[in-house]
């Protein structure tokens, strides 16, 4: 049999293979899909480089940052800080405001790192007992560990009560009082004294009873009291009430008013957790030498707070000392009688041990005492480094030092890869 040969320009073809211009466009079409995706794998890798750079770098500033917080050392010496980890360099000495900062390079999983902390002892706390040596000595004055710090009390409506007086409370007194004069004067039969109108008796012109006369004869009692929340288990009402009554003086009680008369508001209220209460301000405007404060808890309700856990503020508006001269009145300002001798009376109660300061704005001088301090509340009052009564609230803490740690490249060719801050408390 005859071998059969194919003579066509086909079968030829395919017995020679690929031509050289077939296997260039084919080695073109691959180039034209490959490149692009060796392009993404490649951005891809330099990208999961980046991110595992800046993951390390992060791991190792929060490392560093919390062994300074929980070191055994101070922060305020940079000598002290490198003689405990010799690791560290100082990069910048102490400044007039004691910042430093320090150095050291660092590797983690292959990457190579430069980490700076800058340490600045924070002066937010002032020294309370600072005795300085012998001009003559060349030894440092000795310091005392006891710092101060001032608070100025933040009001939270979860843990604090607030009660401002605007005067409005007084003024709805004053009416209340006018309209049960004016009624019992109509169901009596009696003619209310009007302006103007002799006594028949004694001459003496009386004034005319009105809802401003009642108003600059009254008596105020700012009652703070505490009982249970009924709806609101786990729960205290705090509350401020004010109770009016009239200040007759030497004269005869209008007609309808006796000492029973009685006006009462509460000015303020708040469902607070039991034992989270913290502080109570009173705002208020002080009337006579009879305004007076009590605390009140019911009869078989305790506070649950810790002894002493509370802080009270007593803030008078609108006025000032009696002493105070003409010239320095402030507009709209009255001043207070020269016996005004303000009581906070809380015994028996369930404030009478849960307080531990009262604060106030009132005057405490060798020629008056504002606020009677025979109470066992009263006695808490604090003091200023003058010996008159201070509304500012201080506590003794340990001194601050803030941080912060940047981390680079090692190189230098990224900067500030990640940078955290933070603080420690010091002794």
């Amino acid at each position: 049999m005859k071998e059969r040969r194919c003579k066509t320009a086909q079968c030829l073809r395919d017995a020679r293979g690929f031509t050289l211009v077939e296997l260039i466009l084919t080695i073109a079409i691959l180039a034209i899909v490959t490149i692009p995706i060796l392009s993404y794998f490649t951005d891809a890798a330099k990208h999961n480089a980046r991110s595992r750079q800046k993951q390390n770098a992060t791991v190792l500033a929060q490392e560093v940052l919390e062994n300074f917080k929980h070191s055994a050392y101070n922060l305020d010496d940079p000598n002290v800080v490198c003689s405990a980890d010799p690791n560290w360099t100082v990069a910048a000495p102490q400044s007039s405001d004691g910042s430093y900062a320090l150095t050291q390079n660092k590797t983690v999983d292959k990457n190579s790192f430069k980490v700076t902390a800058k340490i600045t002892p924070v002066d937010k706390v002032n020294d309370a007992a600072v005795s300085a040596a012998p001009a003559s000595s060349a030894a440092p004055a000795s310091v005392s560990k006891d710092y101060e710090k001032f608070v100025i009390g933040t009001m939270d409506t979860s843990k604090d009560l607030m009660s401002s007086d605007h005067g409005q409370t007084l003024v709805a007194a004053s009416f209340a009082f006018n309209n049960k004069y004016t009624a019992a004067c109509a169901a009596n039969g009696v003619t209310p004294e009007p302006a103007g109108t002799p006594d028949p008796v004694t001459g003496v012109t009386p004034a005319k009873i009105d809802a401003n006369y009642f108003k600059n004869r009254l008596n105020c009692e700012i009652i703070v009291s505490a009982k249970k929340d009924t709806s609101k288990p786990g729960y205290d009402v705090i509350s401020v009430k004010y109770r009016y009554t009239y200040n007759k003086g030497g004269e005869a009680y209008p007609e309808g008013i006796d000492t029973n008369t009685v006006y009462e508001d509460v000015v303020a209220s708040s469902s607070i957790k039991v034992d989270k209460l913290e502080n109570i301000y009173l705002f208020y405007n002080p009337l006579n030498v009879n305004d007076k404060i009590t605390m009140t808890t019911d009869d078989d309700y305790q506070l649950q707070n810790n002894a002493g856990d509370l802080n009270m503020f007593i803030i008078a508006q609108n006025s000032v000392p009696a002493s105070t001269s003409d010239s320095d009145l402030p507009t709209g300002y009255s001043k207070r009688p020269g016996s005004y001798k303000l009581p906070i009376n809380g015994a028996g109660s369930g404030f009478e041990n849960k307080i531990k300061c009262v604060y106030t704005n009132l005057s405490r001088t060798a020629a008056m005492t504002e606020l009677d301090e025979t109470s066992t509340i009263g006695g808490k009052v604090q003091t200023g480094p003058d010996g008159n009564y201070t509304l500012v609230h201080s506590e003794k803490i340990n001194r601050v030092a803030d941080i912060t740690v940047t981390v680079d490249s090692k190189d230098g060719s990224t900067q500030k890869i990640v940078e955290v801050t933070g603080s420690k408390t010091q002794d």
